[in-house]
C-alpha cells in the first residue's frame, strides 16, 4: 500500500478512535462520583458502540492503528522536532496499548465471562503489587491520546498558516495549542486514575 493511502488510512481511524475516546473519557471521568456512577454512564454509552456495527468499525480502526502506526513510523523515520519525535514515542505506545488492552477485555468478555466494566478496569490501580504496573501503563495510554492528538493539530495549524510563515518556520499558536492539549492530558490523566484509586 501507498504511504500516501495508509496515512489517509491511519488519519481516518483514528479520528473514528479519536471520538470514541473522547465519551469513553467523560465515562472514566464519571468515576469521581463513585463506580455506581461510573458503570450507569457506560451501560448507556454501550448501547452505541456495543452495536454490532459499531463495535465493528472500532475494533477495525483500532486494528488499522496498530498495523498503519508503526509501519508508518518505519517508513519516515524520527525527525530532529521535538514534536514529530512525541507524535512516533506516543504513536508507537498507543499500539501497544491497544493490542494490549483491547486483547485482555476480549478475552474476559467472551472467554473468561467476566464483566469488564469499572470494576475489571479499577483493579489493577486499586490492588498491590499490580498498581505499580497499571498505573503508569493506563496513565500513559491517557497521556499519550492527548500527545498525539497535540502534535497532530500542531501540524494542521502550521499547514494552514503555511502560505504566511513559509516551509520552514513555525507558528507560534501551534506551539501553544500543542502545549495547551498536552497540559489539558496531564489534568485529565491525574483524575481519571485518581478518582479509580478512591472510588
Amino acid at each position: 500500500m501507498r504511504v500516501e493511502r495508509l496515512k489517509k488510512l491511519h488519519r481516518l481511524s483514528g479520528l473514528v478512535l479519536a471520538t470514541f475516546f473522547f465519551f469513553h473519557v467523560i465515562n472514566h471521568l464519571c468515576a469521581w462520583w463513585g463506580a455506581d456512577a461510573h458503570i450507569r454512564v457506560m451501560k448507556m454509552f454501550r448501547t452505541v458502540y456495543r452495536f454490532p456495527p459499531v463495535e465493528i468499525l472500532l475494533l477495525s480502526s483500532a486494528l488499522v492503528q496498530v498495523i498503519s502506526g508503526p509501519i508508518l513510523v518505519w517508513k519516515k523515520g524520527f525527525q530532529k522536532n521535538v514534536y514529530d519525535i512525541l507524535q512516533v514515542l506516543s504513536g508507537l505506545y498507543l499500539s501497544f496499548f491497544l493490542f494490549y488492552h483491547i486483547r485482555a477485555v476480549m478475552l474476559g468478555r467472551f472467554v473468561g465471562n467476566i464483566e469488564t466494566d469499572f470494576h475489571f478496569a479499577a483493579w489493577g490501580v486499586k490492588n498491590s503489587p499490580a498498581d505499580q504496573f497499571f498505573i503508569p501503563y493506563y496513565s500513559l495510554s491517557v497521556l499519550c491520546v492527548f500527545i498525539h492528538v497535540a502534535c497532530v493539530h500542531r501540524q494542521k495549524v502550521m499547514a494552514l498558516n503555511q502560505p504566511k510563515i513559509g516551509l520552514d518556520s513555525s507558528h507560534p499558536l501551534a506551539g501553544r495549542h500543542a502545549v495547551v492539549i498536552m497540559i489539558t492530558g496531564v489534568v485529565i490523566t491525574t483524575l481519571i486514575i485518581t478518582s479509580f484509586i478512591r472510588a
